[in-house]
């Protein structure tokens, strides 16, 4: 009685068990908000409730509003989940006095919203629930927990009844959201629960595994393919271009070696920590058990002596001025320099990179992300002399083991606060980088005075040349790549984060930016303009024009005293980000809009300037007002007329099924005729049809308490060596199995499960015997044929309404996806099924019959 109670679903209510598959692992597949987005799967949940249940957990609904919180775009769950509770049915269920502790509970959701990315995935997330829910009002102790979850795994199919939906209940819905506003009293802000979550002790891959036995010094082929990587990231790509070239000239120590680290030879050398290329080759004869055996307990020899504890570790410490005079080339010739002193393949000299402006901060280029946020540290200072003084005053260099290195622009350096703080810490800074446009200028203080020791030029348009190509500033969509396919994106309609600039109209949706095509008449898909990780999705928006015909895109939020604001520049997806407190400035959130190419703030009565520096300046004027409320009657109108269009369908996402029976398609219980996927209430036997083999990829989501197991496991069962197996435990969210047939990731999933981990498998795509693949990219279904005479070809996947068949050349069907940017030929449905479908279909019947 206590498991359905507890499980029970409800009509009228923010979610639904759904898809019931019944298998070894599941009843259900998924757990969904009525006609909306998906919360979990089944799996999933009960691996949360299984890591909650060694304490407590809170109610089912209580929990399920935590994880739609903490997913990826959730700005439309949460929004619905916000409706709901709104309805006319509930409001009137609750007398008045509950809408605060309703909205309380709203208000928790969005603070669990909007917290970092890396505490909403992974362990991270485990332990993001385990914080907030720890001593929750309405929790199950628990021993109750446990005896739900050993139910749920021997009876699995009691969860059968807890499917069919119950009346409304007011005590079960009061329950849910009141424990939520509860914990929005326990934690106010986003900086409470990192600090509640700090507090929490757990199981390290460092209390049982020293990292020094089972990781590899870096070797200069994966410092090559870091570089590689930079050079492919288009963020990135001016800096990466440029750190071989200056490997190959900077003429600066690589090595630093105490006296006492000197080689002296024979069994002095000997030592029980060091890199597998030191081993001591004996080691290799032993038998795989009592090799791993002696690796984890520190008994393995290696050839090479300890350092002495007297011995300290030199460290370089690379400053870069990130003030306004090294915008631009400058601050990419500092980056690529301090990277390439950093990250060179044969250094091993540790190093430390900060960032310097009015203050400073820490930096890190361990991988590209880092590299990427690191970029878009800005100040708007004209110097950095405060912020050297800042860091010279908190760290004390001692010139025995630390060297200082400054990257700032010749422009810069000659401003007087510079000369003075140069000749201040004179003694402290070893190198100087004076960065020109093109050239770099290597000085070292030395002698109370500053030696040149390299003139390094660096020919941009050279290097700055991508595949033989040099690259130019084009609008992002005119190439295809995984970001842009050749039609419009079937985008279900949502009436939030709608703005203008002049008359062309744009919504932003989780991270990615649309633009709606043949404004007022809404005969046309949304046209998918850039994604960018940046973008957060919530907040203001508003888009600009420069004189230079670039758009720029503005993002405005006001969080914990601080406005938030970025600028994207469209045409070459560069990102500058800034957090201010002005004293001019209302502690409280404002709206952004664009009026005559620049954009204002404003709080409905005041208005204010923010210029490209992120300096702001208030303006006052009627002529202000004028504009103000020309932008949003504008944006008004458009919504309002948005809202009233025909054109409504519902867009699947994700791929479960995919067969041929009988010539025709059949996609997730949907079958595609003339361009109509249609549900089909009969399923005849499989006997006649071909079915797509689907290849997925086993994630690992939570390497449990036994990491060395895990280890073990993934190189016993993988083609990875122990380096790389230890690499996937430590990663979040790495890949064990890419591309493999699910019965394979199954059988792992169930070994590493079994030693305490939690792992997840995600479909990547349907292969056919002959090599035919579909898979789904934002609910477009991508045919690519093993036979190359057939193009590829796309099919949005929609319902209630027509679809349509794109290539890159030719299209048919409903125009409403047909974007005329591509100039496809518009053919007739039975001329393009003839050219793409058919043959798409009878390949894999003759190599799958």
């Amino acid at each position: 009685m206590e498991f359905q109670k507890y499980f029970q679903s409800y009509e009228d209510y923010f979610w639904e068990w759904d898809n019931q598959i019944f298998s070894e692992e599941s009843v259900f597949e998924t757990i969904t908000i009525p006609n909306g987005q998906t919360i979990g799967y089944e799996k999933f949940v009960f691996e949360i409730l299984e890591y909650l249940s060694d304490d407590c957990i809170p109610p089912f609904g209580t929990l399920l509003l935590a994880i739609v919180a903490t997913n990826p775009e959730n700005e439309q769950a949460i929004e619905m989940i916000h409706s709901l509770v709104r309805s006319k049915n509930i409001v009137t269920a609750f007398p008045q006095s509950q809408s605060f502790r309703v909205g309380a509970s709203i208000d928790f959701l969005k603070l669990l919203s909007s917290l970092p990315n890396e505490y909403k995935v992974g362990e991270k997330r485990m332990k993001l629930f385990q914080t907030i829910f720890h001593e929750c009002h309405n929790r199950v102790s628990s021993e109750k927990a446990k005896n739900l979850l050993d139910e749920y795994k021997d009876y699995r199919h009691h969860l059968l009844k807890t499917a069919e939906k119950s009346p409304f209940n007011e005590a079960n819905f009061r329950k849910d959201f009141r424990t939520l506003a509860l914990l929005k009293v326990k934690f106010p802000t986003v900086q409470s629960i990192l600090n509640a979550m700090e507090s929490i002790p757990h199981d390290d891959l460092n209390d049982t595994l020293d990292e020094e036995i089972l990781e590899e010094k870096n070797l200069s082929d994966n410092v090559t393919d870091f570089v590689d990587q930079l050079i492919e990231e288009d963020k990135t790509f001016h800096v990466g271009s440029l750190i071989k070239r200056l490997w190959s000239g900077l003429n600066i120590p690589l090595h630093h070696n105490h006296p006492s680290e000197q080689p002296l030879g024979g069994i002095s050398d000997l030592t029980n920590k060091g890199d597998f290329d030191k081993l001591v080759i004996s080691e290799f004869a032993y038998d795989d058990d009592v090799f791993m055996s002696r690796i984890a307990n520190n008994e393995a020899l290696y050839i090479q002596r300890e350092v002495p504890p007297e011995a300290d570790k030199f460290r370089r410490i690379l400053l870069i001025d990130n003030t306004l005079k090294n915008w631009g080339n400058p601050k990419v010739l500092a980056f690529a320099s301090a990277i390439a002193i950093a990250r060179h393949p044969k250094t091993d000299i540790e190093c430390q990179v900060y960032v310097v402006g009015e203050d400073y901060k820490e930096v890190s280029v361990e991988n590209v992300s880092e590299v990427i946020n690191s970029l878009t540290e800005l100040s708007s200072k004209l110097s950095c002399s405060a912020g050297l003084d800042s860091f010279f005053a908190e760290n004390k260099i001692n010139s025995k083991n630390q060297e200082v290195f400054l990257f700032s622009s010749e422009e810069s350096l000659k401003l007087a606060p510079m000369q003075n703080a140069m000749s201040t810490y004179f003694y402290d800074i070893k190198y100087v980088f004076a960065i020109g446009m093109q050239d770099i200028n290597v000085f070292r203080n030395q002698n109370k005075g500053k030696k040149l020791l390299q003139h390094i030029i660096m020919p941009l348009e050279e290097l700055w040349v991508r595949n033989n190509k040099e690259i130019k500033i084009v609008d992002v969509v005119e190439s295809l790549d995984i970001y842009s396919l050749p039609l419009l994106y079937p985008v279900e309609r949502f009436y939030y984060n709608i703005f203008q600039d002049g008359n062309v109209f744009y919504q932003c949706l989780g991270r990615t930016l649309f633009m709606f095509q043949n404004n007022y008449e809404f005969n046309k898909a949304l046209k998918k303009i850039i994604s960018n990780a940046a973008l957060s999705g919530k907040g203001e928006f508003a888009l600009k024009t420069n004189p230079d015909r670039e758009r720029i895109l503005l993002n405005y939020y006001f969080f914990e005293g601080m406005h938030n604001i970025s600028f994207l520049n469209l045409e070459i997806n560069e990102l500058r980000s800034q957090k201010l407190r002005k004293e001019n400035l209302p502690e409280k959130n404002l709206l952004a809009f664009e009026a005559r190419g620049m954009f204002y703030l404003t709080d409905n009565i005041n208005y204010w300037l923010l210029n490209d520096d992120f300096t702001i300046v208030a303006i006052k004027g009627e002529n202000m007002k004028l504009a103000y409320d020309d932008y949003f009657e504008k944006r008004a109108n458009f919504i309002r007329d948005y809202k009233a269009s025909r054109n409504k369908y519902k867009t699947i996402k994700r791929l479960n099924t995919f067969a041929i029976d009988k010539n025709v398609l059949l996609i997730n219980g949907y079958y595609l005729r003339s361009l109509k996927f249609e549900k089909e209430t009969i399923i005849y036997g499989p006997d006649d049809m071909i079915f797509l083999n689907e290849k997925v990829n086993l994630i690992l989501k939570n390497r449990g308490k036994s990491a060395i197991e895990i280890i073990k496991i993934i190189k016993n069962n993988t083609d990875n060596d122990l380096k790389e197996a230890k690499e996937i435990v430590d990663m979040e969210l790495s890949v064990v199995l890419s591309n493999v047939t699910k019965e394979i990731a199954e059988k792992l999933k169930k070994k590493i499960e079994a030693a305490g981990a939690i792992c997840y498998i995600e479909t990547v795509f349907f292969e056919a015997e002959d090599g035919s693949r579909v898979s789904n990219k934002d609910g477009i279904l991508i045919f690519e044929s093993s036979d190359t005479h057939i193009e590829k070809f796309y099919i949005p996947f929609v319902i209630n309404t027509q679809s349509a068949m794109v290539s890159i050349d030719e299209s048919a069907g409903n125009q409403f996806f047909i974007s005329e940017e591509y100039k496809q030929i518009n053919t007739t449905l039975e001329r393009f099924e003839e050219k793409y479908l058919k043959p798409f279909i009878q390949n894999i019947i003759d190599h799958g019959a």
